[in-house]
């Protein structure tokens, strides 16, 4: 290893990375912890250890990656006496940087396309290891796609496939899967937690710490203070717990109504996205990338008749393209943007269903019966993203906008969207209504 000076909670890290037992190692749980360092120079360790072995390091966008991991690289190389061309060259077309003796470090954005949802572009790439930066950023499935290529010249140089998550408190599968059983104590000898807090890291300024000590309060608690259990937005309309507790809570009752919400793509990167519910369970999830219009059609009538759904129980978005549909279909129409039923104080429907649908989240009224842990983990994604826009003057409660949560997101919420769709029926159907008030805390 270069003689670079690691912190105490560096050096555990460091330990398990170069054992022979840990294959997945989560580090971090605030910023300035000396994250992105650790990851750098363990890869460029591992690079100039083994001959002709092939790293990666990712982040959900390429973008990102280069702005911050990129840069550490490059840092840590010039630290431990590494010189671009005579050591290493990097070359920005492929994203791939080369060492002297042939092994590399490739830079893959890792975020959850709507064009590529299996991530095939990872499948021809074999790897001996990896580091996923920011984690709690990627979904379920681009973590599993890369654990699934580890076994790149494993053999030949007598190694264990590895792979290192740093991250941030965050409410998703890092904090399921992770950090809970980190707590409890239960998790297997070849999987380790390592926290980190900025505290730990002797080389930050004192201005940084300042800085973070200045945050709004659940900021600082993420970011200072490493607490999981922050409330991560209080403008958040959803919780990472009552959409976890969801899970199969309960089977669909077979008398009860069925029903088929389509969320309709309405732009070249946005997907199709079909829920199949009984009652308040969702028990299927469909998602067309690219598919015409007659296809989507034929695909929809075949789903009415395979269930058995009356079209009253069909709901479609019918903004821009999706109108056709509702013609040729005679389903029940969809509007965002139109009024709230009932005259209730809401900025347009399409925020009066998103809310009832996280009350009854809340309630523990929705079940996902879905199999493909994927959409499920997206689905999550999506939902944590909706978040209650500032109640205007006349009191009126509302979403920020679709174009708002894709820019957050990085794709479309398409799958929330679709679900979303089926609270039409729930509020139409309300016995007793009135003025929705929600406290908003800042």
């Amino acid at each position: 290893m270069p003689d670079i000076k690691l912190t105490k909670r560096q050096t555990i890290a460091w330990d398990y990375l170069m054992d022979n037992t840990t294959n997945e190692l989560v580090f971090g749980g605030s910023a300035g912890g000396g994250k992105s360092m650790l990851a750098c120079l363990w890869l460029m360790t591992m690079c100039l250890k083994y001959k002709g072995i092939r790293t990666l390091l990712g982040r959900t966008t390429l973008s990102s990656l280069k702005q911050t991991s990129l840069n550490t690289l490059f840092e840590v190389l010039k630290m431990s006496g590494m010189e671009a061309e005579k050591h290493y060259n990097y070359n920005g077309q492929s994203n791939t940087i080369t060492f002297y003796n042939g092994s590399e470090i490739i830079l893959k954005d890792l975020e959850a396309k709507p064009s590529d949802p299996n991530f095939d572009s990872l499948a021809g790439i074999e790897i001996t290891c990896a580091v996923i930066e920011e984690s709690s950023q990627v979904t379920r499935t681009a973590y599993n796609i890369v654990k699934s290529r580890l076994r790149f010249k494993l053999n030949e140089h007598n190694l264990i496939g590895k792979i290192l998550m740093t991250t941030n408190p965050s409410q998703g599968f890092i904090k399921s899967e992770f950090y809970i059983p980190y707590v409890e104590e239960r998790l297997p000898d070849n999987i380790k937690f390592i926290p980190s807090l900025p505290h730990d890291n002797p080389h930050l300024p004192k201005s940084y710490l300042d800085m973070l000590n200045s945050l709004p309060s659940e900021q600082r608690k993420r970011l200072l203070m490493g607490d999981w259990n922050y409330n991560e937005s209080l403008d958040a309309l959803y919780d990472f717990d009552s959409i976890a507790a969801s899970s199969f809570k309960f089977a669909p009752n077979p008398s009860d109504k069925k029903y088929i919400c389509i969320d309709v793509a309405r732009f070249g990167g946005d997907s199709t996205v079909i829920s199949i519910w009984v009652g308040l369970t969702i028990v299927e999830i469909i998602r067309y990338n690219k598919i015409d219009g007659d296809t989507l059609y034929n695909h929809i009538r075949d789903l009415i008749s395979k269930h058995g759904i009356h079209p009253s129980q069909v709901i479609a978005d019918s903004d821009g393209v999706g109108g056709f549909l509702v013609d040729r279909l005679r389903c029940t129409s969809f509007v965002n943007n139109s009024r709230p039923l009932h005259e209730q104080n809401f900025t347009n429907l399409k925020s009066q269903c998103y809310v009832k649908l996280s009350d009854l989240f809340k309630d523990g009224k929705i079940s996902i019966n879905v199999l493909d842990p994927g959409l499920v983990d997206e689905l999550t994604q999506q939902l944590l993203a909706i978040k209650l826009k500032d109640v205007e003057k006349d009191g009126k409660v509302g979403v920020i906008g679709k174009d708002v949560m894709k820019k957050m997101l990085g794709v479309s919420p398409d799958i929330a969207d679709s679900i979303m769709l089926r609270m039409y029926y729930e509020v139409k159907n309300l016995k007793s209504t009135g003025r929705y008030s929600i406290a908003f805390v800042r």
